[in-house]
C-alpha cells in the first residue's frame, strides 16, 4: 500500500516540486520597501491614555504609507492609518489612529492573556539587534487587550512575556492606541546604528493584513527578514537595571494551609545581558493544561507556562526543535519541579543568566529543588546554552545539561547545532538546521550505554505560495536526556510536508476566497537498524479559506503501523504484534469566529489498527459580547472489533468572564475517560497595571474510575496570590 513510496523519494519529490514552483513567483516589491527611517528623541513624555493629542506626538516620526499584504498585495487600505514613532532615554513609543468606524470593528476579547489573533489589532515587531534572528512583538486590540511574544526568525513564541504599557480609545469613526515599551523590558547593544521595525494592522472582517514595510514576495510579512531599518536611537538608559518581584501566596488544601513568600530579582548586567535569581519559587495560580486524549503508545508533551522558565526561553531552543517537534529535545523545562514519586516539587532557588554579548547569545540556568521521594534532600539541575553568529546567515551553538530530576543517577548531555537562515536566489526564504547530541551517566550506579546519541537535520522553505519542510532525526536506543524530552527512542524519523497555495487576485474567486491549497504530509518511522516501524501519508486535495473566514478541508489519511509487542489501548482493546495497514477519511469544518456563535467540527471514519473507527469532534463557541465567552468541546471516539464495542470521550467546558480589561474570571472543567480524571480550575485575576497582579484560584482533580460517588482526590490547592514588580 504505502510501501510504493519510500521516505527518501518522498522528501526528494516534494523538495524539487516546491523549489521548482517557487521560481515562477515574481513581484515588484521595491516600491513597498522602506529606506532607513530616522526616529526622533523626544524631550516630553507622551501620556499613555489612548487619546492622541497633537502636541504629544508632534516631535515623533509620522508614518502613513501602509500597504495591504493580504488578500491582494499592494492594495490601498480601506481605512487610513496615521502612526507615530519616537523614543526617549527610558521608553520606545508607538501610537496610531486607525480611521475605522466603530461599527465595523471586530473587538470581542476583554480578558488579558486571552487569544486575540482573531480580532482587529495594531502592533509592532522590534528587532533591537537587527540581525533578523529574533525580535520582540507587541500588539493591542481596540479594547486594550495586549499580546507580547518573540519572533524567532520565522517562528512565533507566545510564551514570552514582559512589562509594557498600552492604552486605547474608541470613537464612532476611529480608534487609537498608544504604546510605551520600557528600555528595561528589552535587550539591546548600546550604540547600535540600526534597529529593525515593522508596523502591523489587521482588520478581521473581511480578513485584511496591512503592513508598513514589505521586503520579500514569498515570505510571511511578520517574519524578521521583513523588518525595515530605523536609526537615531542613542542615549538609552535602563536605570540601575534592577527589577524586583516579591509575591505572597496563601495556599491550602483539606489538610493544611501555609503562607508562601517568594522573590524574583532581575539585574541587567548590560543592556543586553540579564541575571535572574528566584527564591522559594511559587507557581500557584498558573493556568492548568488542557489534556487531550492520547491515541499513541507514547507520552504527551505539554508547553511551559511558568513565568520564571518562560523568561528568555527562546535562547535554550536547540536544533530547530520546539513545541510542535519535541521528541529528542535536550532541555525541557517542565522536567524541573516535577517528580515521578512526589508530583509537584518545591523549588528552593534558581539562577539564570541570559542575553547577548556581541554576536554571542548565552543562556545559563541552575535550579535547586527538593529531591523526588525524599523531602530532606535536594537536587541540583543545570543547563548552559550558547550560540554564535559567525556571519549574517550562519549560526553555530552548543548545549550542556547536568543533573537528573529523579535524583537517582546523575546524567549529562552535550550537543552542538548549526543554523542557516537566508534567501535562496536572493528572494526565497530558506532555513536549515543540523545538530548532534549525546548523553552519558556520570555516576557509578549506572553503566554508560553504547547508542547514546541523537542527531538530525531539517530544511524549511517558509513561503506562502509554496511551503516545504523536510526533516530527518536519529535517536539512539540509549539516548537518555534527563532534563530533556524523549517519548520514542531507537528511532529514525523522516518527515516531508508541503503545500501549494493559490490566492485568487480577480473575479468571482477573489471576491469569495482568501486562498485554496493542496497539502501533503508524509512521515516514516524506522528503528536504528533500518527496520520499518510505520509510516503515514496525509493528502488534503482541497483546503479552502473563504472571505467570510469559514474554513474547511477534506483529508485522505493512510497509515502503516508495525507492532513488535502488544499495544493495550483501552481496557477492552489490545492490538497484537503484527503489521497493520488502515485508512481514515476526514472532514474538517470551521465556521467564521466573527459570529456570536461558531463551531469547529471534525468527522473521521475508517479503521484504527484492525478496529472499525469513527470520530466526531465538536467545539462550540459562544461569544455574544466582549464580556462573556463560553466554549464546550466534546471529542467522541468509537471502536468496534470482533464484536467488542468501546468508546473514549474527552469533554471540556470553559467559561471566561471579563468585567473589564483589569478584572477577569476564568473557569475550566475537564473530563477524560481515558485517564478517568475530572478536574476543575477556576481563577479570578485583577491586574490594575502591568506591574501589579492579584490572583485567587482553585485547582481540584479527581480520579473517577469507580464513579463520581466513589471519587478520590488527586489534586487539591486553593491559593490567593499577590505579586508586584518594582524597577530601578
Amino acid at each position: 500500500m504505502i510501501n510504493l513510496v519510500n521516505a527518501k523519494q518522498c522528501v526528494a519529490i516534494i523538495t524539487l516540486l516546491s523549489v521548482f514552483s517557487s521560481f515562477n513567483v515574481q513581484a515588484n516589491w521595491q516600491q513597498f520597501t522602506q529606506p532607513p527611517t530616522f526616529i526622533p528623541k523626544v524631550t516630553k513624555k507622551p501620556t499613555i491614555d489612548g487619546k492622541l493629542s497633537e502636541h504629544e506626538w508632534q516631535e515623533a516620526q509620522h508614518i502613513n504609507d501602509f500597504v495591504v499584504f493580504r488578500p491582494n498585495v499592494g492594495n490601498t487600505p480601506d481605512h487610513n492609518i496615521e502612526a507615530y514613532i519616537s523614543y526617549d532615554s527610558d521608553y520606545f513609543y508607538v501610537a496610531a489612529t486607525i480611521y475605522q468606524p466603530k461599527a465595523s470593528l471586530t473587538d470581542r476579547v476583554l480578558t488579558q492573556g486571552e487569544y486575540m489573533w482573531d480580532e482587529d489589532y495594531f502592533g509592532l515587531i522590534l528587532d533591537t539587534n537587527f540581525d533578523r534572528a529574533d525580535a520582540y512583538l507587541f500588539h493591542v486590540t481596540p479594547s486594550g487587550v495586549k499580546e507580547d511574544g518573540l519572533v524567532d526568525g520565522t517562528n512565533y513564541i507566545a510564551q514570552w512575556k514582559t512589562l509594557w504599557f498600552a492604552k486605547t480609545h474608541i470613537e464612532e469613526d476611529k480608534w487609537s492606541v498608544e504604546i510605551a515599551i520600557p528600555m528595561q523590558s528589552i535587550s539591546f547593544e548600546q550604540g547600535a546604528k540600526q534597529w529593525g521595525l515593522q508596523l502591523r494592522h489587521r482588520v478581521a472582517n473581511p480578513n485584511t493584513q496591512i503592513y508598513w514595510n514589505l521586503n520579500n514576495p514569498s515570505n510571511f510579512a511578520w517574519h524578521t527578514n521583513q523588518l525595515a531599518p530605523i536609526e537615531g536611537l542613542e542615549g538609552l538608559k535602563q536605570g540601575l537595571g534592577v527589577e524586583v518581584k516579591p509575591s505572597l501566596a496563601l495556599k491550602g488544601n483539606d489538610d493544611d494551609s501555609k503562607l508562601t513568600p517568594a522573590l524574583d530579582i532581575l539585574y541587567k548586567v548590560t543592556p543586553n545581558l540579564s541575571a535572574m535569581l528566584t527564591l522559594n519559587t511559587d507557581f500557584s495560580g498558573t493556568e492548568v493544561d488542557q489534556v487531550p486524549l492520547n491515541m499513541t503508545q507514547y507520552s504527551q508533551y505539554f508547553t511551559e507556562k511558568r513565568d520564571f522558565f518562560l523568561q528568555d526561553s527562546q535562547i535554550f531552543r536547540f536544533g530547530g526543535m520546539g513545541d510542535s517537534h519535541a521528541n529528542g529535545m535536550p532541555f525541557y523545562s517542565r522536567r524541573i519541579g516535577q517528580g515521578r514519586q512526589s508530583g509537584i516539587l518545591d523549588i528552593n532557588w534558581g539562577t539564570k543568566l541570559t542575553g547577548q554579548i556581541g554576536n554571542t547569545r548565552l543562556g545559563i540556568l541552575s535550579v535547586n529543588q527538593e529531591q523526588d521521594g525524599n523531602q530532606s534532600e535536594e537536587t541540583q539541575l543545570s543547563v548552559a546554552r550558547v550560540t554564535q553568529q559567525i556571519a549574517q546567515q550562519h549560526q553555530i551553538g552548543a548545549i550542556v545539561t547536568n543533573g537528573s530530576p529523579d535524583g537517582q543517577a546523575q546524567r549529562r548531555l552535550v550537543g552542538a547545532d548549526y543554523r542557516f537562515q537566508g534567501n535562496m536566489l536572493d528572494q526565497y526564504p530558506f532555513v536549515t538546521h543540523t545538530y548532534y547530541q549525546e548523553t552519558e551517566a556520570v555516576s557509578t550506579e549506572e553503566i554508560t550505554n553504547e547508542d547514546n546519541k541523537s542527531y538530525g537535520g531539517s530544511i524549511e522553505l517558509p513561503n506562502d505560495t509554496f511551503y516545504l519542510r523536510s526533516r530527518y532525526q536519529y535517536i539512539g536506543k540509549d539516548f537518555n536526556p534527563a532534563l530533556g524530552f524523549v517519548n520514542r527512542k531507537d528511532l529514525q524519523f523522516y518527515e516531508a510536508i508541503s503545500h501549494y497555495r493559490i490566492r485568487p487576485q480577480s473575479g468571482w474567486l477573489a471576491d469569495n476566497i482568501n486562498y485554496y491549497q493542496f497539502t501533503g504530509f508524509y512521515y516514516l518511522w524506522e528503528d536504528t537498524q533500518g527496520n520499518r516501524q510505520g509510516q503515514s501519508l496525509f493528502l488534503r486535495p482541497l483546503q479552502i479559506d473563504l472571505k467570510n473566514n469559514d474554513h474547511f478541508f477534506f483529508s485522505h489519511n493512510r497509515y502503516q503501523r508495525i507492532l513488535t509487542k502488544p499495544f493495550r489501548f483501552t481496557d477492552k482493546l489490545t492490538f497484537m504484534p503484527q503489521e497493520y495497514d488502515y485508512i481514515q477519511n476526514e472532514l474538517y469544518i470551521r465556521s467564521a469566529n466573527n459570529r456570536p456563535m461558531y463551531v469547529t467540527s471534525r468527522f473521521l471514519t475508517g479503521s484504527f489498527y484492525d478496529a472499525e473507527f469513527e470520530r466526531i469532534s465538536l467545539d462550540l463557541n459562544y461569544r455574544p459580547n466582549k464580556h462573556l465567552f463560553l466554549n464546550v468541546s466534546r471529542n467522541m471516539y468509537y471502536y468496534q472489533k470482533d464484536g467488542i464495542n468501546d468508546q473514549l470521550f474527552n469533554t471540556r467546558l470553559s467559561v471566561n468572564l471579563a468585567f473589564n480589561s483589569e478584572w477577569s474570571w476564568n473557569t475550566l472543567l475537564q473530563h477524560n475517560d481515558q485517564t478517568n480524571n475530572f478536574s476543575i480550575f477556576s481563577r479570578i485575576r485583577f491586574e490594575p497595571s502591568p506591574d501589579e497582579v492579584y490572583i485567587a484560584s482553585i485547582n481540584r482533580g479527581y480520579n473517577i474510575e469507580d464513579g463520581w460517588h466513589e471519587r478520590t482526590e488527586n489534586t487539591d490547592e486553593t491559593a490567593i496570590k499577590l505579586a508586584y514588580t518594582y524597577r530601578w
